[in-house]
């Protein structure tokens, strides 16, 4: 605890809810305290934003969104952020405490682990990772730092989030010469690119595994962006060539999620975790060389040798490991505060404050492990042959206990995602249920070739990989294989057309027009793809539609003429009659639908024919004086024409009598008598 000067913090209440009882550590971005929760009467610790960076807007609020979705993840291999908040400037993490060290403090202590233990310790890891990932969220700061070893024999992985927030805010480093993600970890896609994904982690927690393996980073230099380089242009070498007894299933383990292209890594952590338990063990039961590692494990494992050195290691033991089982004993558990990587560890993303402090026994640290066998010179002592019967019959059963009990951990305590694609949700529910699982059920659907629409298409971890009892698993429903045939739609109308496409599945549909004098405007001419071909339902799919043609314009020609034409371009021809006092009679005076006005082949078209100049019906007139009969002919249109006999002037008959055109004559014979 660092008392050398007062803390304004210590004694404070935060958010009235949280008392600071003392400070654990500093580190690069933030400052830890142990705390009291006054609501929940618990203890906690809270981790404290440097004023540097909590007057940064940006960071603040990145901070508090990357605070939230940690918050929502539940997995006991992740240590628990409980609350987020921010007391006068003050922006602080309540989380778990967890009593403990870190997995760097047992490297500085031990130099490296076994491959079974180097195993053991990565599992989890892996676990807390593949929930992460199964959840949306990258860690991008994965480290020996930030991984820490409860007091009970438990692994917690910390610091989720942090590091994206401060890569979020612009804060590229976090001290100098440290790079953000630690230089040592750094996938090459984020050193080139800037881009981190689940790949990511994994590239890092090969790296991690390698150096559990080994003692030593893969890469190293007097610089960080020296190291960097490394990482972007050089592979990372295979366990086995540092160190001796590295099983074959664990050196290309870490080869393949060291790969430097990111598409030839584990997809996930999930992944890395499933090939990991495979490594060791599977169906089978462990490697032959875990237990050997294990039942020759004595004392901890010596320090990494200087680079260029040849492997290290005693004959017949694998890595010089300590025993792969239970929790660390007490005597190895530190009564000193241990927070972050030892001085000059590079701990950059927040490494300098994993939320740690040690407690309990005294020790020299380390795993544990069994003393050696000495000799003894007292005369009555036990015969050195007997001790060394009674050494041999013990190490067998130890290597018989540890093989079952690391067939048991590594492969015997999981349970194999069953089979549940192609089955209803009620038949998959009940065969996770058979496995010990739960199930959960994904929005969206899925293309799958084994699945009908309706039925699971997809599982979460996938079918056949080895988890916990008392997982999740994901499902997503199907909707039916990704390539069907493709109904044929030609002849239909484009909207009808349009719902079969919809209805099988295709989503992006394009119109072309296309002229044509056998189909209706609007019917579909052809679709590319061809109809019945095999057909991609994320593909396009485009339908050539009928735009018809233009009617011919017959305005003013002869009605046989305007007909012939009208009939000759395949429509129906309908005549009508009008009279016109300007077009001459048999000619066309107009046409529905004009000409120029798109039509399909059948359609009706009408044209109006003029009968010539309007008929009207001539007035009897007899018997009526001569001007009365030719003031009414003529309001009726008529040219009046007077014949008289013997001077009469009444209208004894007229002619033509009927129906006349008007501006006909009519002729009145006028008598004396009428």
């Amino acid at each position: 605890m660092d008392r050398t000067t007062p803390d304004p913090l210590i004694g404070a209440t935060l958010d009235r809810r949280y008392v600071v009882e003392s400070r654990v550590a500093g580190g690069g971005m933030a400052t830890v305290y142990l705390a009291h929760d006054l609501r929940l009467d618990r203890r906690l610790a809270l981790k404290v934003m440097h004023p540097s960076l909590a007057q940064d807007p940006d960071f603040v609020r990145r901070f508090i969104n990357e605070a939230h979705s940690v918050a929502k993840l539940s997995h006991p291999n992740v240590v628990q952020v409980f609350d987020q908040g921010e007391d006068q400037g003050t922006v602080f993490l309540a989380m778990e405490y967890v009593p403990g060290r870190t997995l760097r403090d047992v490297l500085s202590a031990m130099g490296r682990l076994g491959p079974a233990e180097a195993a053991r310790v990565m599992a989890p890891v892996l676990s807390a990772l593949g929930a992460a990932h199964q959840a949306g969220m990258v860690h991008r700061d994965v480290k020996p730092e930030n991984v820490l070893l409860t007091e009970d024999g438990g692994v917690k992985v910390a610091d989720f989030g942090l590091a994206r927030a401060v890569e979020s805010a612009g804060q590229n480093m976090t001290k100098t010469g440290t790079l953000m993600g630690t230089a040592a970890y750094l996938a090459p896609e984020q050193i080139e690119r800037g881009a981190a994904d689940a790949r990511s982690d994994v590239y890092a927690s090969g790296v991690m595994f390698y150096e559990l393996l080994t003692g030593q980073q893969p890469h190293t230099g007097d610089t960080p962006i020296a190291v960097a380089y490394k990482h972007v242009n050089e592979d990372v070498p295979r366990p086995s060539r540092v160190v001796s007894g590295v099983p074959q299933a664990i050196d290309d383990l870490v080869a393949r999620a060291t790969e430097r292209d990111p598409r030839y890594r584990p997809g996930d952590a999930g992944q890395f975790h499933a090939m990991l338990v495979q490594a060791t063990g599977g169906e089978s039961g462990p490697h032959a060389s875990f237990a050997g590692a294990a039942a020759g494990a004595g004392a901890a494992a010596a320090a990494p040798p200087p680079p260029g050195a040849p492997p290290t290691g005693p004959p017949g033991n694998g890595a010089g490991t300590t025993a792969p089982q239970g929790p660390p004993p007490e005597a190895a558990v530190s009564h000193t505060a241990v927070v972050g990587p030892p001085s000059g560890a590079g701990a950059g993303g927040g490494g300098n404050d994993t939320l740690i402090v040690q407690s309990g026994g005294g020790g020299d640290g380390g795993f544990g492990g069994y003393d050696d066998y000495g000799y003894d010179d007292d005369p009555g002592a036990v015969p050195l042959w007997r001790r060394k019967s009674v050494l041999a019959v013990v190490a067998g059963v130890l290597a018989v206990v540890l093989l079952g009990s690391g067939w048991w951990y590594f492969a015997g305590r999981y349970t194999e995602v069953p089979d549940v694609v192609g089955k209803d949700q009620e038949a998959a529910q009940q065969l996770l249920a058979d496995s010990g699982l739960k199930m959960s059920l994904a929005d969206g659907e899925v293309y799958s070739d084994e699945a009908e629409p309706g039925q699971v298409g997809k599982a979460a971890p996938a079918i056949g990989e080895q988890i916990l009892p008392g997982e999740t698993v994901t499902l997503q429903l199907s909707k039916g294989p990704r390539t069907v045939e493709l109904p044929d739609v030609t002849g239909e109308p484009v909207a009808n057309a349009r719902k079969a496409l919809e209805d099988a599945g295709f989503t992006t549909i394009n119109e072309e027009e296309s002229e044509s004098r056998d189909a209706a405007p609007g019917t579909v001419l052809s679709t590319d793809p061809e109809p019945k071909d095999m057909a991609d339902r994320e593909g396009a799919v485009t339908l050539t539609v009928s735009a018809g043609f233009e009617v011919p314009d017959v305005t003013g020609k002869k009605q046989d003429e305007a007909r012939g034409e009208l009939e000759q371009a395949g429509l129906a021809v309908t005549v009508e009659n009008k009279p016109s006092d300007d077009v001459p009679k048999g000619e066309v005076m107009s046409q529905n639908p004009g000409g120029g006005t798109t039509v399909g082949a059948g359609d009706q078209v009408t044209i109006t024919v003029s009968s010539g100049p309007e008929k009207i019906e001539v007035p009897d007139v007899r018997g009526k004086k001569v001007g009365e009969a030719r003031k009414q002919l003529e309001e009726l249109g008529f040219k009046v024409k007077v014949t008289k006999v013997l001077g009469g002037d009444r209208v004894a008959d007229y002619n033509p009598k009927g129906k006349a055109e008007k501006g006909a004559e009519i002729e009145l014979f006028a008598t004396p008598f009428g």
